[in-house]
């Protein structure tokens, strides 16, 4: 006999062949991966499951909604309200998930309560995040300026960074309320440079943010390297947040951070994270 190897079953996420969401069985090969993967997995379980609120809340959205939801990264104002749905379901979820059917069906009944009171909390949110993230673009199509275009190409890229395609659920709640913060750094950022002002410092400092993320890049894909198929530790997912927080203390202080954070503290964080 070989030595014994300990395996945790979890729920994955899948995908039914017309594209719906939908749950398959797996073994873990950590307790954090089974933690990430069954909580994926619950959450597709869910939306395959649940009674869909979608037409609902395309309905029932206010005018500024319908408004703002048409200038999407999603492509229709239908996958946008779809990916609201998912990340409402993930904030439902809550931290206790369930590895039995009793324990499902007690979770199914709680989320199927509140689910449409939270997509409504989630598209309200997104629509200050769609506003702000619009007004950043018509910023940036303003702008002629030379001396301000590889400024203005790393909050191009910053934009994107936040903003597409499926953004809400990937996301999540928690991180979501920090994105509108997130979107008013780029335009003050831009006020300041147009104003004039401080083009060498946000120089040194857009060189330390974009060294950062190449770092953190680097740090992913040695992880999806040597483990192939599993997520992301949580603890590295942390790093990303916290190069967030430290463009906010670089571009846009008066804003304030949501933790301290420094480019020390984001490099500590940083080798932490890749010694676990």
């Amino acid at each position: 006999r070989g030595p014994a190897i300990t395996g945790y079953p979890s729920l994955v996420p899948e995908t039914t062949p017309d594209g719906g969401p939908a749950a398959g069985l797996t073994v873990a090969r950590s307790a954090e991966d089974q933690a990430a993967w069954h909580r994926a997995g619950v959450i597709r379980l869910l939306l395959a499951t649940l009674p869909s609120p979608q037409r609902y809340v395309l309905d029932h959205l206010d005018n500024r909604e319908k408004l703002t939801f048409t200038q999407n990264p999603h492509g229709s104002v239908d996958s946008l309200v779809a990916d609201c749905t998912q990340a409402a379901v993930d904030r439902l979820v809550g931290d206790e998930l369930p590895f039995d059917e009793a324990a499902f069906r007690a979770l199914f009944d709680r989320v199927r309560a509140d689910l449409i009171d939270t997509v409504f909390a989630v598209t309200s949110l997104v629509e200050q995040v769609l506003s702000r993230a619009a007004q950043v673009r018509r910023r940036l199509k303003g702008s002629v300026s030379l001396a301000l275009a590889p400024a203005l190409s790393d909050v191009k890229a910053h934009l994107e960074q936040l903003v597409f395609p499926g953004f809400v659920a990937a996301t999540g709640w928690e991180r979501l309320q920090h994105l509108p913060r997130y979107l008013q750094g780029m335009l003050t950022r831009m006020d300041r440079l147009d104003a004039g002002g401080h083009l060498q410092r946000d120089g040194q400092h857009m060189a330390v943010v974009q060294g950062l993320e190449d770092e953190f890049d680097a740090a992913v894909a040695a992880h999806r390297a040597r483990f192939a198929g599993t997520p992301v530790p949580a603890e590295l997912e942390r790093v990303r947040w916290l190069i967030e927080e430290l463009r906010v203390s670089f571009f846009a202080q008066e804003l304030g951070t949501a933790v301290s954070v420094s480019e020390k503290r984001v490099r500590q964080a940083l080798a932490r994270a890749t010694r676990a």
